[in-house]
């Protein structure tokens, strides 16, 4: 039987589909076991979410395919209200904050570039959890020569690209920083209140699920830097991070296998960066539909309550007989 959506693009964005399972048979029992998960739930789950976008007042254009709405009922476990919460302000935050959610073009020079530095980009092979991980050599980058504003979006069009690979959605992702050579030239460049947003929306915003974290070559000078971030994070994501003191302590928790040559690896970093490009470069378009959306503001509560006080001034006026 056919979906009674139909199928297709919706207004510049992609439109309901009929989904087909594709995830490998491990990947469903990991799905099943962490996630509750299965056929039943799954298309009751979607058709609800579908619901509750074309009557939600003040969602005007959102992705209505599975791949996405999956994103937010996996992060929350197919618990239906808390999905639809997800949604919208995950929603909110892309239209909060522009500058670092929209535009996430891999064509795009500068986030080019920034990539190429190897700030930010994703391993090629799955770690032994199989999970996909994102690899950080911040020291690398030039502080003088790219925004907070690109930095931020370098990591944003990875993790939407690969949020698009089911798989990813289901086992969640690692992360390897290695903070060599990160002075307060970089750090500077964070103001304290931009730190806590950015935090807030990667951990408890992006639908999508934190794993392991591991920091190695953190400079001592930055330790109560550290410890700082970590207050703006929750128990469960605090409870995730490990700090490895050298390389040689992080490869005992890390496959040697999936690093890059110049962490003990076979493949040079440069050539991972490519493949990673490549990747991005497959789901650019999906990406990009990710502009298209647009969720109305809420109103401010000051203009509310004025309109509210006025309301009553006026009814205070009439004259009932």
């Amino acid at each position: 039987m056919g979906s009674p959506y139909g199928v297709g693009e919706v207004s510049g964005v992609l439109g309901p589909d009929d989904y087909v399972c594709t995830l490998p048979p491990e990947v469903r029992k990991v799905a099943s076991r962490d996630l509750m998960e299965d056929d039943v739930t799954r298309a009751a789950a979607l058709h609800q979410m579908r619901q509750y976008i074309t009557r939600h007042q003040a969602i005007s254009k959102c992705r209505l395919d599975s791949n996405f709405l999956l994103r937010f009922l996996r992060m929350k476990k197919f618990r239906i209200r808390e999905s639809q919460d997800q949604l919208e302000k995950y929603l909110r935050m892309r239209m909060d904050h522009p500058h670092w959610f929209t535009g996430l073009d891999v064509r795009d020079p500068a986030l080019e570039d920034l990539i190429d530095t190897g700030y930010f980009f994703a391993l090629p092979e799955r770690d032994d959890s199989g999970r996909r991980v994102f690899f950080s050599v911040a020291g690398k980058m030039d502080p003088s020569r790219f925004t907070t504003a690109e930095q931020m979006r370098s990591m944003q069009v990875g993790f939407e690209s690969l949020l698009e690979d089911e798989e990813n959605q289901v086992r969640g992702f690692t992360y390897i920083f290695d903070e060599k050579n990160v002075g307060l030239s970089l750090i500077t460049l964070w103001t304290p209140s931009d730190v806590a947003k950015a935090f807030q929306c990667c951990e408890k915003t992006i639908p999508m699920r934190h794993k392991e974290i591991h920091i190695v070559n953190l400079p001592t000078a930055l330790l109560a830097i550290f410890e700082f971030a970590k207050t703006l994070l929750s128990e469960k994501i605090k409870n995730r991070f490990q700090v490895h003191s050298d390389e040689a302590k992080l490869r005992k928790s890390v496959p040697l296998r999936i690093l890059p040559r110049e962490y003990g690896g076979t493949i040079p970093m440069a050539e991972m960066i490519q493949m990673y490009k490549k990747e991005l470069l497959a789901v650019r378009s999906r990406v990009l539909m990710l502009d298209q959306m647009h969720i109305n503001k809420k109103p401010k509560i000051k203009k509310m309550e004025k309109a509210i006080n006025t309301i009553q001034r006026n009814f205070k006026k009439l004259d009932i007989d």
